[in-house]
């Protein structure tokens, strides 16, 4: 009975797992000591959550605990007889330059924590590490037409195409990075998704990564959950939004039907959809997309009296509710899809609406609930003797 249950691939993933959670569990303290040496520390104050200084390069045990498990599955392959069948999705990628793209990315990440580079500097290393990782093969190629569902070829838009995809991936991870344990929990829960969706697809290589992925951020976890004594920064969540973006990209959207396209930005809803809030939100404001600001949707469960430990949990747990969805949209074909998405459209309004995601940006409507005749904007907070809350840091500082 447990021969039967112990296959080859099983034990497979639970050698990988178990050797990425270990050296990421491991390094953690290391990563912590190396933070407060080089002075990485995350203060209190009107732009953190935090009350103490928590040191904020825990992306480097995620990084090590990434390496360990693909290293861990190179060996198994090379030396011990692995057996890992994939099918068309990763064909013709270049590993090692694309290992060279997600270690750019994670020292582009690593160099922020430390001395806090401008945010075009930030962004040119995003796209310079997206850049790699495309050209390494893992790359949009070509999509289906709606009309005759014949294949049509990129071009030379393939390559911006897949870096954009690629950024707006690393962009959501960092900009959901706002709470304790908030940013590596949804990482997890989405990888566990994205693990089904390749599996699904005939990617046993995909598939590991997808754990590996899971046992990072789960050893993370055991310090970053609330109350967390280390924080990933910006190392552990660009290097996460690349890995995830990654993972869809090859496994996912690769297949190139214009349904399945969308399953990654279904999974990954709750990040995709407070990215989109914030940017119209700072927008209609006239205010810098990387500036910071209290609008984000886990600062609104906070606001309204859940604590960090309920508002992540409520998070955890839309991602999961999320990435079932995915998975049956996925498992569903014809019409039967477009009502998933409808319901799906519908559900996400409603929820928008109550926890009033962009009051900001429709803060005329709130000013002048309940009044008659031309709208007016309201008191300035010096005006009305009250001060405005402080901003907490939502890119990439907890």
């Amino acid at each position: 009975m447990l021969e039967q249950f112990l296959t080859p691939e099983i034990v497979q993933g639970v050698i990988v797992f178990s050797v990425a959670f270990l050296v990421t569990l491991a390094t953690v303290p290391f990563s912590r000591w190396l933070a407060a040496t080089i002075g990485a520390i995350d203060y209190p104050s009107n732009r953190r959550v935090n009350d103490h200084p928590v040191p904020r390069c825990g992306g480097i045990a995620l990084y090590l605990g990434f390496l360990a498990g693909c290293l861990t599955l190179y060996l198994g392959v090379t030396f011990f007889g692995w057996r890992i069948t994939d099918l068309y999705i990763v064909k013709g990628i270049q590993y090692p330059s694309l290992l060279m793209g997600i270690t750019v990315m994670f020292i582009v990440g690593l160099i922020d924590d430390i001395v806090q580079i401008t945010p075009k500097q930030k962004m040119l290393g995003q796209i310079l590490a997206a850049t790699i990782v495309a050209l390494s093969g893992v790359s949009i190629d070509m999509v289906r037409s709606l009309v005759d569902g014949a294949y049509l070829e990129l071009g030379w838009l393939n390559v911006p195409l897949t870096v954009a995809y690629l950024v707006v991936f690393v962009n959501i991870i960092n900009l959901i990075d706002g709470l304790d344990g908030l940013a590596a929990g949804i990482v997890a829960i989405v990888s566990v998704s994205m693990f089904v969706l390749v599996y699904m697809r005939g990617s046993m290589t995909l598939a590991l990564i997808c754990v590996v992925i899971v046992a990072i951020c789960l050893a993370f976890l055991c310090y970053n959950f609330y109350p967390a004594s280390t924080f990933m920064g910006d190392s552990g969540a660009l290097f996460l939004g690349l890995l995830i973006g990654t993972v869809s990209l090859a496994g996912v959207v690769r297949t190139q039907s214009l349904v399945v396209n969308l399953i990654p930005l279904v999974i990954a809803g709750i990040p995709m959809l407070d990215t989109a809030s914030a940017f119209i939100r700072r927008t209609r404001q006239h205010q810098r997309f990387d500036e910071a600001d209290m609008g984000h949707i886990h600062h609104r469960l906070v606001d309204a009296g859940l604590g960090q430990r309920k508002s992540v949990l409520i998070l955890y747990a839309c991602t999961a509710v999320l990435g079932v969805v995915g998975l049956l949209i996925s498992s569903t074909s014809g019409p039967m899809r477009w009502v998933v998405f409808g319901v799906l459209f519908v559900a996400m309004f409603v929820v928008i609406w109550r926890v009033g995601l962009f009051k900001p940006v429709l803060q005329h409507h709130y000013d002048n609930r309940g009044n008659t005749g031309p709208r007016v904007p309201q008191k300035s907070a010096e005006s009305t003797g009250r001060h405005q809350a402080p901003v907490a840091d939502a890119e990439g500082g907890e």
